[in-house]
């Protein structure tokens, strides 16, 4: 005689089943939120200190998440990589760090040509609030990670 699986038994089988599929996704952690943890740090820091130490840390990990981030903010992470590395690339440009900036003496000392550069790569930088806003929020949705 066989026996037939009661109907009881083939549900409990397959909620198993779809639990353990379930909990088997969420073993690995996310490489985009594992990026966004790793980073956490100097994105929480970014804006503290005006260096080009800062800003090339904040660069170097806005690229490194945009490179695994979900199609929905990928090119919100790579446009905040790109205007991050403009600015650092004016400063280069025209020999003067972040950090001096603050310092009037050698901020006259530099040329209207000079000036511009830096102004235009900084209103790249500034207008990038969208951008920002989005990332924010999708790391929060999306890792339950709150960025500042």
């Amino acid at each position: 005689m066989t026996r037939r699986p009661s109907k009881l038994f083939v549900t409990a089988l397959i909620t198993t089943a779809v639990a353990g599929a379930m909990l088997s996704a969420c073993g690995g952690e996310d490489p985009y939120c594992a990026a966004v943890t790793e980073h956490q740090k100097v994105l929480n820091s970014f804006g503290d200190k005006r260096t080009d130490a800062g800003f090339t840390s904040y660069g170097k990990a806005a690229k490194a998440i945009g490179a695994v981030a979900p199609d929905t903010v990928k090119q919100d992470w790579t446009t905040l990589a790109s205007v991050t590395t403009g600015v650092l690339a004016a400063h280069q440009k025209v020999g003067i760090p972040l950090e001096d900036m603050t310092d009037p003496a050698k901020v006259e000392a530099l040329s209207s040509d000079d000036l511009k550069r830096l102004n235009t790569a900084y209103d790249a930088f500034n207008d990038t609030a969208a951008q920002r806003k989005a990332v924010v929020a999708d790391v929060k949705t999306a890792c339950d990670i709150t960025l500042k």
